[in-house]
């Protein structure tokens, strides 16, 4: 599903944690969670990195035996997917600045 412009009000992403992985598989650089509107904890949001070499989010999701894929929880609004990925990766970003060259 992709997001959608949905009136609404302002998305706050608190609470942010980033696990990192020491060897991941298909990009994957870690792990986030985080907190919305101080109301709904999302979990194992995975960080990766892309073929461009840019941060993306993928969320939790099951494949059915037909091999279609079903989401736990994904953003449904470009707002709210532009909160949760400005807030979890540009803790990354400024937490990647500090990393060993």
């Amino acid at each position: 599903m992709e997001p959608r412009r949905v009136e609404s009000g302002p998305v706050e992403v608190s609470e942010v944690k980033i696990r990192l992985v020491d060897e991941g598989d298909d990009g994957l650089v870690g792990w986030a969670s985080c907190v919305v509107n101080g109301a709904l904890y999302l979990n194992n949001i995975a960080i990766r990195r892309g073929c461009d070499g840019e941060f993306v989010l993928t969320y939790p999701s099951k494949r059915s035996r037909s091999d279609q894929k079903y989401f736990y929880f994904n953003p449904i609004t470009r707002e709210a997917k532009r909160a949760i990925d400005e807030a979890i990766l540009g803790k990354l970003e400024r937490r990647e600045r500090t990393w060993p060259a």
